[in-house]
């Protein structure tokens, strides 16, 4: 039986090349402010983990599935988010799910879990379509030949189903400006500045990135008065009206208007951030391995029918999802995670002692040399369902893992999914050759310089 075109046609994406030791205190510091994953060392790609201490501060990085079972699932309780994670987000997200610890994350946590249950978010997928849909009928009127930034069209597909799903349209939100405000955070105050190394006062990040600052306030005013509109409007059954109706039923709390702002834009950022940056990645991929294009168009032709819309024939676009599956693991949305240790701890063979900074460094885990054949090779067909089965549950972590995975993640999945198929039926996408692909962390994990690709229809 001949080989599947798609595995013989190996091709290895751009990656990072990590140093060979750890780099020396400062320019580790200046690397960690660039672009973190260019910081770490060859053997967190190689071992199960790495521990480090500079200054009585010790540093573990982990990639050991085991551990990180017990890091994020067994002791949680050991191991709560680090105030560097809560510097970069608290000032946009406040108290929301993403920022929120303890008792008062697990209220809100019960509290948004019935809008992403399966059967709400299944008939979205009709919206997800059309969001799709409608960018291909931009991407006509420009034309064959067109040269379209893909990280910036998707970012706007997808933030047009996040306001048509979860929000009833949004009305008060404009998506183009709130996509770039967006940006704007993230490419200022998303970033790990000094002030953060010497743990200045918070102020010091806004004196120090005033865009990112000018954009927040942007942000957060567009959502509080579409908050204060819909107070005084019929319910709609959507996730504004969940969240304004949830009640921590220890307590009988209501969210305030403010904790209610945070969430709205914890699921307007994150919602739509991940799933484009997952598309965009999945699209340069493709368009690097036309062989793995031709089995997705062929696989929607054979699931779908010519001509027909892609809606409730999601799940069984079998090879489309371990394409999204494969981007996520060579470019995962959010590449690092961190906590610190709270008490002493046995992980593993390891005793980690209290205040040591943990970074689950997902980027490498999902590269790292003992979990995975040729790491750095795009082949989505090591998602097949013989070959996941094998896989340690805590090897792959694109939504993160235990009780604060990430709530959205069944959404997004869906939502890839139908855009992608959508996108790939109607169009072919040409990668840049001129342009050169640097993955950057901005929180999530970001092309610099967009991803410009050519449209041919």
């Amino acid at each position: 039986m001949p080989d599947d075109p798609a595995r013989s046609a190996r091709f290895v994406p751009p990656t990072i090349t990590p140093p060979e030791a750890p780099l020396p205190r400062f320019r580790a510091m200046w690397t960690l402010m660039d672009n973190p994953i260019e910081a770490w060392p060859r053997a967190v790609y190689e071992e199960p983990y790495l521990l480090r201490e500079n200054n009585a501060q010790k540093f573990l990085y982990v990639t050991d599935p085991a551990m990180l079972k017990t890091i994020l699932l067994d002791r949680t309780d050991a191991f709560p988010k680090d105030w560097m994670f809560e510097r970069v987000t608290k000032p946009a997200l406040g108290e929301g799910l993403l920022t929120a610890q303890g008792a008062h994350w697990r209220w809100q946590r019960r509290a948004a879990a019935p809008g992403f249950r399966p059967q709400n978010i299944e008939p979205m997928a009709g919206a997800m379509v059309a969001a799709a849909e409608a960018a291909l009928g931009r991407w006509r009127e420009r034309g064959d030949g067109a040269r379209l930034d893909v990280a910036r069209e998707m970012t706007a597909i997808t933030f047009d189903v996040i306001l048509e799903t979860m929000l009833s349209g949004g009305e008060g939100i404009d998506a183009a400006t709130a996509a770039k405000r967006i940006t704007d955070y993230l490419e200022t105050l998303g970033r790990v500045t000094p002030a953060d190394f010497l743990q200045l006062p918070l102020w010091t990040r806004i004196a120090l990135a005033p865009r990112g600052y000018r954009a927040l306030v942007e942000l957060k005013a567009m959502v509080d008065r579409m908050i204060q509109r819909r107070r005084r409007e019929a319910a709609r059954g959507d996730l504004v009206d969940l969240l304004m109706a949830a009640e921590d039923p220890e307590t009988g709390r209501r969210m305030s208007n403010e904790l209610l702002r945070d969430n709205l834009l914890t699921f307007i950022g994150a919602g739509h951030e991940t799933t484009a940056l997952a598309l965009t990645w999945s699209l340069y991929l493709l368009g690097s391995v036309p062989e793995a294009a031709a089995r997705v168009r062929a696989e929607v032709a054979e699931v779908v029918g010519e001509g027909r819309v892609i809606a409730g024939h999601v799940e069984r676009l079998t090879f489309t999802r371990q394409v999204i599956q494969e981007a996520m693991r060579l470019y995962p949305s959010l590449p690092i995670m961190s906590r610190m240790c709270a008490e002493d701890v046995q992980v593993g063979d390891l005793a980690v002692t209290k205040g040591t900074f943990v970074f689950i460094a997902v980027y490498a885990l999902h590269r790292h040399r003992a979990l995975w054949r040729d790491p750095d090779a795009f082949d989505p067909d090591r998602f097949s369902a013989a070959e996941s089965e094998r896989r340690h549950r805590f090897a792959y972590l694109p939504f993160g893992g235990g009780p604060r995975v990430c709530i959205g993640q069944g959404f997004a999945m869906m939502e890839a999914v139908a855009v992608l198929a959508t996108l790939v039926r109607g169009a072919t996408l040409v990668p840049d050759p001129g342009h050169r692909i640097r993955p950057v962390v901005r929180v999530s994990m970001r092309p610099e310089g967009g991803m410009p690709m050519t449209l041919r229809l």
